[in-house]
């Protein structure tokens, strides 16, 4: 079992959101988070006469998506947010694979993979 971490563009998130649906991979918990890469952004709002004026950006609003799935699940998955979110620019996102040890469903206590069917 796998936690995916998905940071995406806000843009894609519906798109990403509507081809894992399709894909049948339903459960995701989102979140919006503030966050940069490697690289500052740069804006230039042409506000300035000259419209050489920029501005420096600490942080980009950013969507992130947890996804919990099987292992032989976890190719699928990336390979759809990859196809989504991958437009070739710095800022595309970012996706993590992390280990889960265990999930237990509160409900009726079962417990590992049988909790995310």
């Amino acid at each position: 079992m796998k936690e995916i971490m998905a940071i995406i563009r806000p843009k894609n998130y519906f798109a990403t959101k509507k081809a894992l649906i399709a894909a049948s991979f339903n459960a995701a918990s989102v979140r919006e988070v503030l966050g940069r890469g490697r690289q500052r952004v740069v804006y230039n709002p042409a506000a300035g006469a000259d419209g050489k004026e920029t501005v420096g950006i600490e942080f980009v609003a950013k969507e992130l998506m947890d996804i919990y799935a099987r292992d032989e699940d976890v190719q699928a998955i990336i390979d759809i947010i990859i196809k989504v979110n991958q437009h070739g620019y710095p800022g595309d996102g970012k996706i993590f694979v992390l280990p889960a040890d265990n999930a237990i469903r509160l409900h009726t206590g079962e417990q590992g993979e049988d909790v995310l069917v």
